[in-house]
């Protein structure tokens, strides 16, 4: 078997916040990717365009010197137009096959392999699927053909693989390659206390309905678990590889299994390490009980965030959210007692949103006293529910891809909000909500060390910003 040079790229994001901040995670996805093409043999470049400050010579510069077979781009929808940007560079100079894969080619595979500098597109997860391309081009045909989860093109012709089916064990995965990245030290989550720190998945997939997300069209309904020694093994190879002692941890609904989320925090509890765990995507209201959070609580957590969305039942209900207004306020009760701090994230622009809405969910944020409230404007995905929704009604009025970024304006109107009401009763809410001397008082009383005052010095940049754009 012959050795073959491949080189993977994480296209620039730095604009996906809203404004240009520092990269927070690596790309989990593709390391994932690299860990498995390594284990087949070959050679692997982690090119991560932001941490590395990578500009067009440069990447012309590596492309030169590595001589790739391939080279895959990772695209979610909102850096899209930054992995074409990068595909068409590197089309300009070389015939290097250029696969794009991610969420993005997942959820839009006919607007994305439409483009004339993209060769092929991985759709759904790619370990199985890249080995598979691997072997094509150690053929020395490089013909996708049969293989599933591809849509390659052929003398101009979209060829349309059959999906692939998810992968059943991810415990089989290998870790992702974190050995790749060039400048780990520069990620940088906001809320990260103990550096250095790095994101880790243990599940995929999520069976509830919430018509503004595409998990379920990528990841699957059925959630997919690695066992709770699984997930040591990785988090103990991460302390003792690279020093790591936080872990954020990336899955959808992490609590699905009380079983397994117990046996985890007694395993973690009983290697007396000095760790600590963040959710990065939060937890369901409905996902937890004192029995779980109180586990929770012991290995080391110190935060916990719901997504709520609305304080409107009708819209709860219209964007199936499956969690009442009742079990909210109980969850965020029963957190406050055990001991945490809590987050709580609402949208603002949801179908059948109307100022009157807005307002129920700014009292309903004021009800549950968060330390932390997130107001974010609604991103309608393509493949997303509320996408179609939208989009029926004449209502997403950008499709630029480069303006879907987290905190980006508004890229569509309601029946009765225009998007720069919808801007305004943002701004509106996160002034209402933080500008109260209690919660001034609130979050000056939490400070207790310099990390900390970091912390929320950076949050109140971020609120202000918010308050006033």
């Amino acid at each position: 078997m012959k050795s073959l040079n491949i080189l993977l790229v994480n296209p620039s994001q730095k604009f996906v916040y809203g404004f240009p901040i520092p990269q927070p995670y690596p790309p989990l996805g593709l390391m994932s990717i690299a860990a498995v093409i390594e284990k087949s043999g070959h050679t692997v470049r982690l090119l991560d365009i932001d941490t590395e400050d990578y500009d067009d010579k440069d990447i012309i510069g590596l492309v030169k010197e590595l001589k790739p077979v391939m080279v895959g781009i990772s695209a979610t929808t909102p850096t899209f137009d930054s992995a074409l940007s990068v595909a068409g560079l590197i089309k300009r100079y070389f015939q290097t096959k250029i696969i794009i894969g991610g969420i993005h080619p997942t959820i839009a595979p006919e607007e994305s392999i439409s483009h004339s500098e993209v060769d092929a597109i991985v759709i759904g997860e790619g370990e199985i699927t890249i080995t598979e391309i691997i072997n094509a081009f150690e053929n020395n045909d490089g013909n996708f053909s049969g293989i599933k989860g591809v849509w390659y093109k052929r003398n101009g012709e979209i060829i349309r693989n059959p999906n692939r089916e998810l992968i059943k064990d991810l415990n089989g995965l290998p870790y992702p390659a974190r050995h790749l990245l060039k400048k780990p030290g520069r990620y940088r989550p906001a809320d990260a206390i103990q550096p250095p720190v790095t994101s880790i998945i243990t599940s995929r997939g999520c069976p509830f309905n919430c018509t503004f997300c595409c998990t379920k069209n990528i990841f699957g309904r059925q959630v997919r678990l690695m066992t709770a020694d699984r997930i040591i093994e990785e988090i103990l190879y991460c302390v003792g590889k690279f020093g790591i002692q936080e872990f954020h941890i990336a899955d959808d609904c992490f609590t699905v299994s009380k079983k397994r989320t117990l046996e985890f925090c007694g395993k973690i509890k009983a290697l007396n390490k000095n760790l600590r765990f963040i959710f990065m995507n939060g937890l369901r209201a409905d996902l937890v009980d004192r029995e779980i959070l109180l586990a929770l609580k012991s290995i080391g957590v110190r935060d916990v965030g719901y997504g709520v969305e609305s304080g409107n039942a009708e819209i709860l209900k219209h964007i199936k959210k499956g969690i009442t207004m009742d079990k909210i306020k109980e969850t965020f009760k029963l957190s406050r007692e055990i001991g945490f701090a809590t987050w709580a994230f609402f949208i603002i622009g949801l179908p059948g949103e109307t100022r009157s809405t807005v307002g129920d969910t700014l009292r309903f944020a004021k009800e549950l006293n968060p330390d932390f409230a997130k107001f974010l404007i609604l991103k309608p995905y393509p493949g997303s529910e509320v996408y179609y929704e939208l989009d029926k009604n004449g209502y997403i009025l950008d499709r630029n891809y480069a303006h879907y970024g987290v905190y980006t304006a508004p890229v569509h109107r309601l029946k009765d909000l225009t998007a720069e009401e919808i801007q305004q009763l943002q701004n509106r809410a996160y002034r209402s909500y933080y500008l109260r001397p209690k919660v001034i008082f609130r979050h000056i009383m939490r400070i207790r060390s310099l990390s900390q005052l970091g912390h929320n010095l950076k949050a109140a940049v971020f609120v202000f910003r918010k308050m006033f754009q």
